[in-house]
C-alpha cells in the first residue's frame, strides 16, 4: 500500500526527522518515492524517482541536506495499482493555475476512472490518480476561489467524497499556503497527524532505532503538524475521522 507524508508548519522547516522515518517505508512500496516542497513559499519543488526510496541516493541526499526547509510538504512511496512504473507516474504530481502551483499526492485506487469525461486538465501518465488531480484541478479553475472560506472547505470535502465514491481516497493537496489532507470514507490505509511544537521531548521513531529530543533541533519559533498514513514516532498521534477533511495553515488547523 502507498503511504503519505504531509508536514504543515508556521515557518519554514526542516523534514530530517519525519522523512528520515518516511524513507523506510519505501522498502514495502519499492515502486517510486516523492518528496515536493515550497522553497519560497509560493513556487513548488518536486524530486521524485521511480525507485525504492530506501535505496536512493537522492533521497538520502535531501534527508541530510541542510537547506532543504519549506513550511509544507508532501511525501508518497508507491506501490503501483495504476499506471506503469514510471516518472510520470510517480508522486506527487505538480501543475500550475491561476497563478499558483498545486501539489498532490493520492494513496488508494479508484475504479472505472478512464471511463469519466475528460476535462480542461489532462493527465500526463496513466494512474488514477493524476486523474483525480487533474478532475481537483477543473474544480478549482471553474470555482476560482479567491478566498478560502468554510463554504469553499465544505465543497471541496464534497467532490473528495464524490471521487471517493470510485474507491479509496486519501489525499494531500497544498497550493503553497495550505494543505488539504482528505481520508478515505471507510478509513483505508489510515491517515492521522501529530502536533509538534518546541519542548524538551524525547521522540522514537517507529521504523528505525533512532530517537532525538526535539528540544535539541528545534528553534522556538516553530510549530506545526505532521501527517502520515501511519505514525512514524512514538508521539501521541491522531487519527482522522473517515470521510474528513482537514485543512492546516501556518501550523495549525484552519478547517476540519
Amino acid at each position: 500500500m502507498c503511504q503519505l507524508l504531509g508536514l504543515s508548519f508556521n515557518v519554514p522547516v526542516r523534514p530530517e526527522i519525519s522523512f528520515r522515518g518516511f524513507m523506510r517505508r519505501g522498502r514495502l512500496n519499492p515502486q517510486g518515492w516523492g518528496l515536493a516542497l515550497y522553497p519560497d513559499g509560493k513556487a513548488a519543488q518536486v524530486f521524485k524517482e521511480p525507485v525504492e526510496a530506501d535505496a536512493s541516493p537522492m533521497a538520502a541526499f535531501l534527508r541530510d541536506y541542510p537547506r532543504l526547509e519549506s513550511p509544507i510538504f508532501i511525501g508518497h512511496v508507491r506501490i503501483a495499482s495504476a499506471g506503469g512504473h514510471f516518472y510520470r507516474n510517480t508522486h506527487p504530481f505538480e501543475r500550475a493555475l491561476r497563478g499558483r502551483d498545486w501539489i498532490f499526492a493520492h494513496n488508494g485506487t479508484l475504479r472505472n476512472f478512464g471511463r469519466k469525461e475528460a476535462g480542461k486538465s489532462v493527465p500526463l501518465g496513466e494512474t488514477d490518480s493524476e486523474w483525480a488531480f487533474c478532475r481537483i484541478l477543473d474544480w478549482l479553475d471553474k470555482t476560482d476561489v479567491g478566498q478560502w472560506t468554510n463554504r469553499n472547505y465544505k465543497a471541496l470535502a464534497e467532490l473528495l467524497a464524490e471521487l471517493n465514491e470510485l474507491g479509496a481516497l486519501n489525499v494531500l493537496l497544498s497550493d503553497g499556503e495550505r494543505l488539504f489532507c482528505y481520508h478515505d470514507r471507510d478509513g483505508y490505509n489510515g491517515l492521522c497527524y501529530v502536533r509538534r511544537e518546541f519542548k524538551h521531548t524525547r521522540i522514537t521513531l517507529a521504523d528505525e532505532d533512532w530517537s532525538v529530543d526535539l528540544g535539541r533541533i528545534k528553534d522556538p519559533r516553530q510549530k506545526g503538524y505532521v501527517i502520515a498514513t501511519k505514525p512514524l514516532t512514538d508521539e501521541d498521534w491522531v487519527r482522522f475521522k473517515g470521510g474528513q477533511l482537514i485543512v492546516f495553515q501556518k501550523g495549525e488547523i484552519a478547517s476540519g
